[in-house]
């Protein structure tokens, strides 16, 4: 008897993040929103329809976690193997030029020629109609369901071979929103605008519910669905070592300008409290330093952060500005840690981290908070186990992605 068992449905994804893997917050909650859409029988695809997705890079190298997607592909690059490689020569000179610019700023060497020139937000960047023909022909059989990555990529629905399937942005954050203002990294858009870019797709999934809250407010007729990022919660808190602390964060705005702050106004007074106090940043936030300051170490990106984590005693995320839920936050209570964090780090956590952070966004305090817990284990402890406990109520992958697997399984 043949089977009668449906063929399973093609998820595409349309995104123009740099992704290789989970090595930063928005890259992360794509791929665990990639996995719930795997695990609940469907085929996620993964199209970019751009080559500024590599920046500088000439060559792309895939984590494992990339494997959650039967296919992918890049507008202008060419799949080996493991790896996307760019054929353009002007990226190889663009590499050239920074790297000189940076020796010579080590130098201490001045002049135009020797700035950083931050590349354009790829995310937001205009579309091109040489990216909608591409993209049309890249999800030719692949979308049953189409999932923009940010509201700026939903412009692509349109492009897709049927763009009345059933479709949902990723808003990953609310943009006009943000408080950083000029010294963001991204891109700065009106209420208006963000409204009508919304408004595009037929549901938003939002990462925390301020943010479901404007869409069912100010974009009526688009459904509005929470999904906070997962966590997998370690079997027990971690108190970790005396005199570690960690910071994780990738090289964007909010984290660059956050740790300067740290460095500036708490560094000094946690080694004049605790002299040995070691500080370990992960991730490529540690590019925009050029040096950092006695007892810190830049590490750049890591692949296996567990060690990291473990050893800890203290994570702290010193954040000024930003919107959106705070992924390293959640991460971390998932890994059981003594956490002291901003205001802004908790903002739409509130009441899911009563009790399991220190919060402080005065300097003096947060340094008086990493010093004290640093000094006492059963302090440290106690606020792991609370940080621990907050992960398995609130941040289940069950819990946090029903809204949306029930969205999948109704559409498609």
């Amino acid at each position: 008897m043949a089977s009668t068992r449906p063929t399973p449905r093609n998820v595409v994804f349309i995104s123009r993040q740099r992704l290789v893997g989970a090595t930063n917050g928005s890259s992360a909650y794509l791929l665990d929103l990639a996995r719930a859409v795997r695990d609940a029988g469907f085929v996620p695809h993964l199209v970019q329809p751009s080559a500024t997705v590599a920046g500088r890079w000439p060559v792309l190298s895939l984590r494992p976690e990339m494997d959650v997607f039967a296919t992918h592909q890049i507008r202008g690059l060419i799949r080996v193997g493991r790896r996307f490689v760019t054929p353009t020569p002007s990226v190889y000179v663009a590499i050239a030029r920074s790297v000189a610019a940076g020796v010579a700023r080590r130098l201490g060497l001045t002049g135009g020629w020797t700035q950083d020139r931050p590349l354009p937000y790829a995310v937001a960047i205009p579309w091109t109609a040489a990216d909608h023909r591409w993209l049309a022909q890249a999800t030719r059989g692949k979308a049953d369901i189409a999932i923009s990555d940010y509201m700026f990529c939903a412009e692509g629905i349109a492009s897709l071979p049927d763009p009345s399937v059933p479709s949902a942005i990723i808003m990953h954050d609310l943009f006009h929103a943000r408080k950083g203002g000029g010294a963001d990294s991204v891109a700065l858009v009106t209420r208006e605008q963000e409204v009508a870019m919304l408004g595009r797709a037929d549901v938003v999934v939002a990462i925390q519910p301020a943010e479901a809250a404007f869409v069912a407010d100010h974009v009526p007729d688009t459904r509005a669905i929470v999904a906070p990022m997962a966590a997998t919660p370690v079997t027990a808190a971690q108190p970790g070592e005396e005199d570690r602390l960690l910071f994780v964060g990738s090289n964007t705005a909010p984290n660059v300008v956050g740790l300067q702050w740290f460095f500036d106004a708490v560094w000094p007074a946690v080694r004049a409290a605790c002299p040995n106090a070691t500080l370990d940043v992960a991730g490529t936030v540690g590019r925009a330093f050029d040096t950092a300051p006695d007892g810190v170490r830049l590490l750049g990106l890591v692949d296996d952060l567990d060690p990291l984590y473990t050893r800890a005693g203290v994570v702290i995320s010193p954040l000024t500005f930003g919107s959106g839920l705070k992924i390293k936050l959640i991460e971390a209570l998932a890994r059981g840690k003594a956490i002291v964090a901003t205001p802004i780090t908790v903002e739409g956590a509130e009441r899911e981290t009563d009790g399991a952070v220190h919060v402080t966004d005065d300097a003096a305090r947060f340094a008086a908070h990493v010093v004290s817990l640093n000094r006492d284990v059963a302090a440290r402890t106690a606020l792991a186990g609370a940080a621990l406990d907050a992960a398995r109520r609130h941040y289940g992958a069950a819990t946090c992605y029903a809204g949306f697997v029930e969205w999948l399984r109704g559409a498609g």
